[in-house]
């Protein structure tokens, strides 16, 4: 089984669109109610975006530059680490999610479970990003087959110093 590169994208963002929609519909309806985060909505934004905009936006940014591209996107990819990388971002986005969803159900208030889980989250996120970077981010290498022709100086007389 082989999967090209604008496929692998394709599920990888549809991963991430779930996995940002969810936390932020929450979180929207959360701060319009004011009844979760007692006045501190603006920390619990303050959490939200380092952990899952910055991603979203690498996605979105090279899907943007991309979209008229032709080519490249058919190009076969690593079936081991396109796994690897949908395994990851599965794990990330659902403990994001999770955390959401268990917040109510602990017994310390939603901000410091936030805090807390930024513990692990920043160590997910590291691996998860330099995964996605190979995804989503262009190889600027040449392709293979074409390179650089050198210029030979041409053969002549040489001349004498006087």
């Amino acid at each position: 089984m082989t999967i090209t590169l604008s496929q692998s994208r394709a599920l990888l963002t549809i991963v991430w669109a779930i996995g940002f929609t969810i936390p932020l519909l929450i979180l929207s309806a959360q701060t319009i109610f004011g009844t979760v985060y007692n006045g501190k909505e603006a920390e619990a934004w303050n959490w939200f975006t380092p952990n899952i905009v910055p991603t979203i936006g690498l996605i979105v940014a090279t899907l943007a530059s991309t979209a008229f591209e032709t080519g490249e996107e058919q190009k076969p990819v690593s079936l081991v680490f396109f796994i690897v990388t949908l395994s990851v971002s599965l794990l990330y986005v659902g403990l994001f999610i999770l955390i959401f969803l268990m917040a109510p159900l602990v017994k310390s208030p939603p901000l410091e479970t936030f805090q807390r889980s930024s513990l692990f989250l920043g160590v997910i996120q590291g691996v998860v990003t330099t995964c996605l970077g190979v995804f989503f981010i262009k190889n600027a290498k040449p392709e293979s087959g074409k390179t650089r022709q050198s210029v030979a100086p041409k053969r002549g007389r040489a001349r004498s110093a006087p």
